[in-house]
């Protein structure tokens, strides 16, 4: 619970507040490695999943589907976001791993918090919003798999040294 509720105050505080909100995300960031992070791997894993989603929404800058009128890059609260989220995959997000269908119905819905930034005006679409809605759940459909792969493969699998 401790960690979907950390992960919405983050998202509110960095989408709403942008950079300045950053120093706060950084430590509650910080309080969940060291209280509620379960191994060194998961620490690996959350970078793992920080790097593909800046380099995915760096993408769909470059694309222009999104636009961020303070920089030509993606800007630093974005990248602590993906942070904070990929926290929330081996935590509170743990029970989409049962299911692939989970996993497609969460990507289906993702696209809904890029709307809600975009309203805080976060975020300005390059493209019509059903368009980027409609290119967004399929990236986050796929991502959400990819994740959950990964979060297995990092975290979940038990290690044997046989």
């Amino acid at each position: 619970m401790t960690n979907i509720i950390g992960f919405n105050v983050a998202w509110f505080g960095l989408v709403y507040w942008g950079n300045a909100f950053v120093p706060i995300a950084l430590l509650m960031l910080a309080v969940h490695i060291v209280f509620f992070m379960t191994s060194y791997r998961e620490f690996f894993f959350i970078v793992i999943v920080t790097v593909i989603g800046i380099y995915v929404d760096s993408l769909l800058q470059y694309f222009n589907f999104f636009i961020f009128s303070e920089d030509p890059h993606i800007p630093i609260w974005l990248m602590l976001l993906w942070a904070s989220f990929a926290t929330t995959l081996s935590h509170s997000l743990l029970f989409l791993r049962l299911s692939v269908w989970l996993q497609i119905l969460a990507g289906l819905l993702a696209p809904l918090s890029y709307i809600a930034g975009h309203q805080f005006e976060a975020v300005s679409f390059g493209q019509p919003l059903i368009t980027t809605y409609f290119v967004l759940s399929l990236i986050w459909a796929s991502l959400f798999v990819l994740f959950f792969k990964l979060q297995w493969f990092f975290v979940s699998k038990e290690v044997s040294y046989d």
